[in-house]
């Protein structure tokens, strides 16, 4: 089959904001600037940095303030996913557990962070984590129907990427890819996304992958295939303190959309 799939347009506040992903070292202003392009991006920013996770004192009233408080890693990876969820609001009628795609999304992003080493960028690598389906988001977003036929013989056979195969004609890793270049994601996230499940391209598509394997141990599935963790494996290891952080984060992020 033909996947006669659109990559989708973005408007000009989240492509303003993907350019992030050019500029790792973004400055304080130009956060700020983008914080304030879209009532989204400051909610977010101000919703995370008046959490209890962030431990205020007083709260903030403003967007240079909440960068300030969250630092600029964090500012970043918000507004990021913020972009991701706004380009992607829903994913009804595809048979997808969209919460747990974006629970999945989230630990794959903060379990590469920790597991990022030697040339790796651990902010590059959150960025990757984060961004690795989305793919599979457009393909849901932009054909749910016919997603939906590969999320229930998914569920019957087991084999993602085989029955994308077989209803679009490519996968959603290959999709990942064309999306990627499309919105001018940085070549080296580009081909990590391509490779998250093969994790031989390069030390980013490794760590990708290694953090996919840690999050369905966690107990966290990928919103077509549920996690085979047993509840004993998903809570060892300190692994709580981590999915409380992914659902705050993945709770900031969707209720911006």
């Amino acid at each position: 089959m033909s996947a006669s799939l659109e990559v989708p347009a973005l408007p000009v506040a989240y492509v303003k904001a993907l350019q992030l992903l050019r500029s790792p070292e973004a400055e304080l202003d130009q956060l700020v600037r983008i914080g304030n392009d879209d009532p989204a991006f400051a909610g977010a920013l101000l919703r995370l940095a008046n959490s209890a996770e962030s431990s205020p004192l007083t709260r903030v009233r403003t967007i240079r303030g909440a960068v300030v408080r969250l630092g600029l890693p964090k500012a970043r990876r918000t507004i990021i996913g913020v972009t991701l969820t706004k380009a992607f609001r829903g994913v009804g009628g595809s048979n997808i557990d969209e919460h747990e795609l974006w629970r999945h999304l989230v630990a794959v992003g903060m379990l590469a962070d920790e597991l990022a080493w030697g040339r790796v960028a651990y902010s590059d690598a959150f960025t990757a984590g984060l961004l690795h389906d989305i793919g599979r988001l457009a393909m849901a977003t932009e054909d749910p129907k016919r997603y939906g036929q590969v999320v229930l013989a998914a569920r019957s056979t087991g084999r993602t990427i085989e029955e994308e195969q077989h209803f679009f004609g490519l996968t959603h890793s290959e999709w990942s890819a064309a999306v990627g270049q499309r919105w001018g994601f940085p070549d080296d996230i580009v081909e990590a996304i391509a490779d998250h499940h093969g994790g031989e391209e390069s030390g980013l598509s490794w760590v990708l992958h290694k953090a996919r394997e840690e999050a369905s141990a966690m107990g966290i599935g990928d919103g077509v295939l549920p996690s085979s963790a047993q509840p004993a494996t998903a809570t060892a290891g300190g692994a709580d303190a981590l999915l409380q952080r992914v659902d705050a984060f993945v709770n900031t992020v969707r209720r911006a959309a």
